[in-house]
């Protein structure tokens, strides 16, 4: 996979540098930003992620009471009679089912709102690194991570500005919302 965005790597800048002739006035501008640095060093991305792991430590919670009430429930099947265990035993069985279909649903909630979420906020690095790249006429972009080596005086990287313009923006889009959000009433 290394080898296959070098070799793309490589295509691309020959292509860009061999279309500029000697009479262009254009120079090839090549930049970089590093996306992982940028994901992380958004609050966006923090703001979510603490959300997530609380709601996750809720629903381990509500987990363990669930598999609490199993080790009771098995306690008292193990103290019962062999007539008297049957119709417990249905419910411990009932209840196994209802923790492992919790456990599944939780799983499923977890990972589909963290889809959602690191899709929405790597858009927005998207946008955010096309929008710097146009301002400061970049000829190509490329992230960090399958560069294998680069000589940064030769190229420009973008990375602390796309994370500053996203950390702006996403501020002023909570400003808004508050302001949008109305007032809790006073009691009185």
């Amino acid at each position: 996979m290394r080898k296959n965005t070098f070799l793309l790597l490589a295509a691309v800048i020959f292509f860009v540098s061999s279309t500029i002739t000697a009479a262009d006035t254009t120079t090839l501008r090549i930049g970089y930003a590093d996306t992982e640095r940028i994901m992380l060093a958004s609050i966006e991305y923090k703001e979510i992620d603490r959300e997530a792991r609380y709601k996750i430590e809720l629903k381990e919670e509500e987990g363990q009471q669930k598999l609490d009430e199993l080790k009771k429930l098995a306690n008292e099947i193990s103290e019962l009679s062999e007539e008297n265990r049957k119709t417990l035993i249905i419910e411990y069985r009932r209840k196994q089912e209802d923790l492992a279909s919790f456990q599944q649903q939780t799983k499923e909630e977890v990972l589909e709102r963290q889809s959602v979420d690191l899709k929405r906020i790597a858009n927005k690095i998207k946008r955010s690194i096309e929008m710097i790249s146009r301002d400061k006429n970049m000829t190509i972009v490329f992230d960090l991570k399958p560069i294998l080596y680069l000589d940064r005086t030769q190229v420009t990287d973008l990375t602390d500005k796309v994370i500053e313009s996203l950390n702006k923006d996403y501020e002023e889009e909570k400003q808004k919302l508050r302001k949008k959000m109305p007032l809790p009433k006073r009691i009185k």
